[in-house]
């Protein structure tokens, strides 16, 4: 499925970069354990801050797919079963 890059939200892809960086900042102190100072509570607090910014986004992103199945498309149940099964679907249920 080809990317439709006039409908991506720059706001959205901005908060999703910053979660990414203060996660991935965070984990410089698995690489300096004794590294102790100022800076490591603000690497704590960002990585915390980076995972929950994520769990935010993905309710958005997925609560924006449900309401358009509900709302706009108005075929409910089909549909909704449809996305949950396409979600969850294991690719270990394939073997």
């Amino acid at each position: 499925m080809p990317i439709e890059f006039e409908k991506r939200v720059f706001g959205l892809d901005l908060m999703r970069a910053v979660a990414i960086l203060s996660v991935v900042f965070s984990h410089f102190l698995w690489v300096y354990p004794d590294w102790n100072n100022g800076l490591t509570q603000l690497l704590i607090i960002a990585g915390f801050m980076g995972v929950e910014i994520f769990f935010v986004l993905s309710g958005f992103l997925i609560g924006g797919i449900l309401y358009r199945l509900f709302v706009e498309e108005l075929q409910g149940g089909r549909r909704l079963g449809y996305f949950l099964i396409r979600k969850y679907e294991s690719p270990m249920m394939d073997l």
